[in-house]
């Protein structure tokens, strides 16, 4: 394929039709996880904030050891563990930032958003079975509720995975318009993607990311180790909440995965190693520079998780541990025989 090759445009027609003769051609076998001793119940720490009497720095910090000073230092910033260490000077701040017209009006909204828990925590549950199916010295995090006044959507830290509500109020919150976030990203700032964005920043945060210094095929291959894991991990959920494209960029990316692949090959890009150029590609958008309208942002990561795909099947099937820590991409890419139709 020449440099000016022509990308095919999705066409909706047929597009539940092609999806499910897809999923269907590659599903693979699931492991029985019923018994798998997991059972996870999600705590609600922005509740306990707001409607604790004091004091309320005790009961948080004995309730969250290890998520108490992320919170309050870095994460709401109303103090840091040298300048608040007297009781009583922080009790105070946490009285005026609980007490805040504009938090008060989030955390409502939270609470009429998810007034209960429950379905969410089954499919992290699900998730984490499978999860210490593949990884059984694995550490389970504790998972938990927050708010941040719209800076933060899933935090991992020590042995907890934290979900910030406020990202997830749905497409048509006052909040996200008003604060000019981007179309694209509204898109999916709903609670339904919460599971997968949950576990997807676990998996982040256990198997990091290449040095920024790294190539774009390190980049890519990374992105579709993650998402090849989410897949095996939660086998339930959708294409469109594990990868975030829409089912009409789902379907343009398998009708034009070969021109996809020829344009990384054609213009030399994939041992690139500047840094613009690398997130050109593997960062989320409206779309992917280079490619039409109708391509997803991210586009990268698609590449990335079908090379993983085809390396798998042939060199370790049943080893999510060991895909995970194989770092060699250039070995990831050559042993794969990864050569889209």
């Amino acid at each position: 394929m020449n440099k000016t090759a022509r990308f095919v445009v999705a066409s909706s027609l047929f597009l539940y039709t092609v999806l499910l003769i897809i999923s269907c051609g590659n599903e693979e076998k699931k492991p029985d996880v019923s018994k798998v001793p997991v059972s996870l119940k999600t705590h609600r720490f922005e509740q306990d904030l707001m409607t604790a009497k004091a004091p309320v720095s005790l009961m948080l910090r004995n309730k969250y050891p290890h998520f108490y000073d992320l919170y309050f230092f870095q994460l709401v910033r109303i103090g840091s563990p040298e300048s608040t260490a007297g009781r009583p000077l922080m009790e105070s701040r946490i009285a005026d930032f609980v007490s805040d017209p504009d938090i008060q009006a989030i955390y409502n909204d939270t609470r009429q958003t998810f007034p209960d828990f429950t379905s969410l925590d089954g499919r992290l549950t699900d998730a984490f079975r499978h999860y210490r199916y593949y990884f059984p010295k694995k550490t389970i995090p504790q998972t938990l509720t927050f708010i941040s006044g719209f800076n933060n959507a899933i935090v991992c830290a020590d042995s907890v995975l934290a979900i910030g509500l406020d990202m997830y109020l749905g497409r048509q919150s006052k909040y996200y318009h008003a604060l000019q976030f981007p179309v694209y990203r509204i898109a999916k700032m709903d609670g339904a993607y919460i599971p997968t964005d949950a576990m997807k920043g676990w998996l982040q945060s256990e198997w990091t990311e290449p040095e920024s210094n790294a190539d774009l095929l390190s980049h890519m291959i990374y992105a579709g180790k993650i998402q090849y894991a989410l897949k095996k991990l939660m086998p339930e959920e959708a294409d469109t909440l594990i990868t975030g494209y829409s089912a009409a960029q789902l379907e343009w990316c398998m009708k034009n995965e070969k021109n996809v692949w020829s344009f990384f090959i054609d213009h030399k890009l994939l041992f690139a190693t500047e840094l613009n150029l690398i997130m050109k590609y593997v960062t989320e958008g409206p779309t992917t520079g280079g490619f039409p309208k109708e391509s997803p942002g991210n586009l990268g990561q698609w590449i990335g998780y079908k090379i993983v795909q085809s390396y798998a099947k042939k060199k370790m099937p049943d080893d999510l541990a060991g895909l995970l820590n194989e770092n060699d991409y250039k070995k990831i890419l050559q042993e794969s025989g990864y050569k889209p139709e």
